[in-house]
């Protein structure tokens, strides 16, 4: 009998081991470890790509960054910080998130890209800055065609360990006048994070559009 006991709980290991590599839901029920799909549900309106403006600061502006429910919900800054505006051309700001991964590992890259005419000194001034802000680190604030703003730069695990930095900072004259893209200068900063961009909730959001958000200087 004692063999007969040991063969079958031995027969048992092995099957729940077997189990566990091809369906570990099965083996072990679904609250060991393992994530559940969300469902999701589409909201049927009018959808308008692109982006109408930017903020940047630097990454120690910022004091604390409150999420609820994956929006966020307040922005706290330090004393006499805030976010400054950037007007950047029409129709040349772009935010990108590109996720990669293998297995349970992900990784997303967040980017801006802008474009800005008219080289001059005020120009270099701003791209100075960012390089300079750059070292440290920066978080910015961007609204797209929806008016649904975004935070880049932060998430809710990593916080501010993960801002963005300046990756690009190029210009050319062009060649003759009415040169397609010519005169003109790109900006694009990006960082790696293995979460995605937060939105802004419809009340703090409201705020931002209505240019009423303490936590930015509008222009």
């Amino acid at each position: 009998m004692k063999r007969i006991a040991t063969y079958a709980i031995a027969t048992t290991i092995v099957l729940l081991a077997i189990m566990a590599i091809a369906d570990p839901g099965a083996a072990f029920g679904t609250g060991i470890g393992i994530a559940a799909i969300a469902a999701f549900s589409r909201t049927c309106g009018k959808n308008v790509t692109g982006n109408s403006s930017v903020y940047f600061t630097e990454k120690d502006n910022v004091a604390t960054v409150t999420v609820t429910s994956g929006e966020i919900s307040a922005v706290t800054m330090e004393s006499g910080k805030t976010f400054l505006q950037a007007d950047v051309d029409l129709d040349t700001l772009i935010r990108t998130q590109e996720g990669e991964g293998t297995a349970n590992n992900v990784k997303y890259t967040h980017r801006i890209e802008m474009k800005f005419s008219n080289l001059d000194a005020n120009l270099n001034t701003f791209r100075d800055s960012l390089a300079e802000a750059s070292a440290c680190g920066i978080i910015a604030i961007v609204t797209d065609g929806n008016a649904t703003s975004w935070m880049v730069g932060f998430n809710d695990t990593d916080q501010f360990a993960r801002p963005l930095r300046l990756v690009q900072d190029s210009d050319s004259s062009g060649a003759e006048p009415g040169e397609e893209d010519a005169g003109l200068t790109t900006i694009a900063l990006e960082c790696q994070s293995g979460y995605l961009d937060l939105p802004f909730d419809s009340t703090a959001g409201a705020t931002i559009t209505g240019g009423t958000a303490t936590f930015i200087t509008f222009n």
